[in-house]
């Protein structure tokens, strides 16, 4: 359950639809229809999001986070491997995001697991936690995102003067 009362805005729903060209921040961006793609190095990998053309950097080399990171859109990430799961836990955000509806403050920490399947999909489980929203934290119900080597992370130009709001309309 959601913490504050009438007047307090964490916790308030937003209903952010992406329309106004900034990042969406972890887990939003995953509910946009546009693709996103994993570079890995051995001590790195690169998660890039065609939308808003972001860049998640997650070192894989065994580093703690930082202390006092300063907050961003897309947080401070580090990963680990566990078996064939990608774990990557990410605090430092800024309260500009939202979570599935749910405005969030600083103290946002997300943990994303991903698993490729035995089809070759990509199956995506996160916790989120905010003990200035949420009294406990919060697992968002498993998702499944289906493999499209066909498709690249092209070049997303946003202009932010048009009005995509019809783009979003039932």
């Amino acid at each position: 359950s959601v913490r504050g009362g009438p007047n307090d805005i964490r916790g308030r729903t937003t209903l952010t639809t992406g329309n106004d060209c900034k990042p969406l921040g972890i887990p939003q961006t995953y509910i946009t229809p546009y693709p996103f793609q994993f570079v890995q190095t051995p001590k790195l990998i690169l998660i890039i999001y065609e939308y808003p053309n972001a860049i998640r950097w997650v070192p894989i080399d065994g580093r703690q986070h930082e202390v006092d990171p300063d907050p961003t859109w897309m947080g401070s990430s580090i990963g680990r491997w566990d078996g064939d799961t990608l774990i990557v836990d990410a605090i430092g955000f800024n309260d500009k995001t939202e979570v599935h509806g749910f405005m969030h403050t600083d103290a946002l920490h997300v943990v994303e697991r991903f698993r490729l399947l035995p089809d070759r999909n990509l199956q995506y489980d996160v916790t989120v936690e905010d003990p200035n929203v949420w009294q406990t934290p919060w697992v968002i119900p498993s998702r499944t995102f289906t493999r499209r080597p066909e498709e690249n992370v092209a070049e997303f130009v946003c202009e932010s003067r048009v009005d995509y709001q019809r783009l979003f309309q039932k």
